[in-house]
């Protein structure tokens, strides 16, 4: 079942500039059948952010993330299984090898994807449901709606090659996080503003947008 909410319930608050406090380069994440890494570069990247990706951010991003990939382990890993229908994604941290969550990514135009958390989990009290939502005109897929902790989210695909988060604060939608793709379109680079969303939730659902509805024919 989609959700309630529609983006266009909630208009975009243009005061809110994205000040992001969190940077990972996800690497080999995008239409992936097997293993896939987060690499964590928060604090790492001094070319600046000025509310889109520049060419040299996201280089200095691919190269950060080789240099820290040769000399210690990702934050996350990824590893795949699954069906025709849907695939299974299980997330797990780099260095202790403890499950984080569990992805159910659909592939179906009209079906819901999950991530399910432990008991106990840090990151969400509840299973997070990932599911398209209408926005106006030809973007009725171009939308997907989630809600944690009883706040809804939107990632817009809107823009082409780069999504937008989306927090819906005082009835309005506010920017936390952006991605786009890098590196032959195998790689991607996230950024979020971590004061206003757990970053397990931020790349969980970042990964189901990266790996859902089109990637059967990838």
């Amino acid at each position: 079942m989609g959700h309630p909410f529609h983006p266009d319930d909630f208009p975009i608050n243009e005061d809110v500039v994205l000040k992001p406090t969190r940077v990972f380069y996800l690497k080999g994440c995008i239409h992936f059948k097997q293993t896939a890494q987060i690499i964590d570069l928060s604090g790492q990247i001094r070319a600046p952010f000025q509310g889109d990706f520049s060419h040299a951010f996201l280089d200095e991003a691919e190269q950060a993330a080789r240099k820290q990939m040769q000399n210690g382990s990702p934050a996350y890993e990824i590893k795949s299984s699954g069906n025709m229908m849907r695939t299974l994604k299980t997330i797990t941290d780099g260095r202790s090898g403890e499950k984080v969550c569990d992805l159910n990514i659909t592939f179906v135009s009209f079906g819901s994807s999950t991530v399910r958390f432990p008991p106990g989990s840090s990151h969400s009290r509840h299973e997070i449901e990932l599911a398209p939502v209408g926005g106006r005109g030809t973007d009725e897929n171009k939308h997907e709606a989630f809600v944690r902790h009883s706040i809804p989210y939107f990632w817009d695909m809107t823009r082409g090659r780069v999504g937008i988060l989306y927090k819906c604060l005082n009835q309005k939608r506010v920017e936390i996080g952006r991605v786009a793709g890098y590196g032959f379109d195998k790689d991607a680079v996230l950024v979020l503003n971590g004061e206003e969303l757990d970053d397990v939730v931020a790349i969980s659902t970042c990964i189901i947008l990266l790996n859902g509805r089109d990637a059967m024919d990838a």
